[in-house]
């Protein structure tokens, strides 16, 4: 095999760098939107009132953490989690609660998003931030400031 002189072989090499960029960085790209559109369906599943939507978007040993070191772990505690949460707010539940993301931030498999938090029966929108690891097209773990106490809720007559 002959030999190329070093300015093809730099030629040669910066073609293939490029060609490597150009089917890469609209990887890169997809990963930041998919994230984004896992925290999207994670809302849509959120104000459908649908547990199994919820939890179907977590992987089967997902770890929530919530404040006051409240740890939530494994597909079946986030069954129980997420159907208390999905009940009417006459039964004790959040149903109808709309999270809207008003600021992200994402880098690889990490997404932080702070959401306002508004629903019928509340007074004033409450804000929570939000962490999450995606591993798979799934939360494997997510760090939330979400604390339902701190709902300010309407006045019942």
């Amino acid at each position: 095999m002959k030999m190329r002189s070093p300015i093809v072989r730099a030629g040669l090499a910066a073609v293939a760098v490029i060609s490597a960029l150009a089917i890469l960085v609209p990887s890169f790209a997809g990963a930041a939107g998919s994230n984004k559109s896992l925290v999207a369906a994670h809302g849509k599943a959120l104000a459908e009132c649908s547990a199994e939507g919820l939890v179907d978007g977590y992987t089967a040993d997902a770890t929530l953490f919530f404040p006051d070191g409240v740890v939530v772990k494994g597909r079946e505690a986030l069954t129980e989690l997420y159907e208390g949460f999905v009940k009417p707010p006459s039964e004790e539940g959040l149903c109808g609660l709309k999270a809207k993301p008003v600021l992200e931030w994402e880098s690889g498999g990490t997404s932080f998003v702070k959401f306002k938090v508004t629903a019928p029966f509340l007074a004033k929108p409450y804000f929570s931030t939000d962490g999450y690891v995606f591993k798979g097209g799934k939360i494997a773990a997510e760090m939330s400031t979400f604390d339902a106490t701190k709902l300010d809720f309407k006045k019942t007559k």
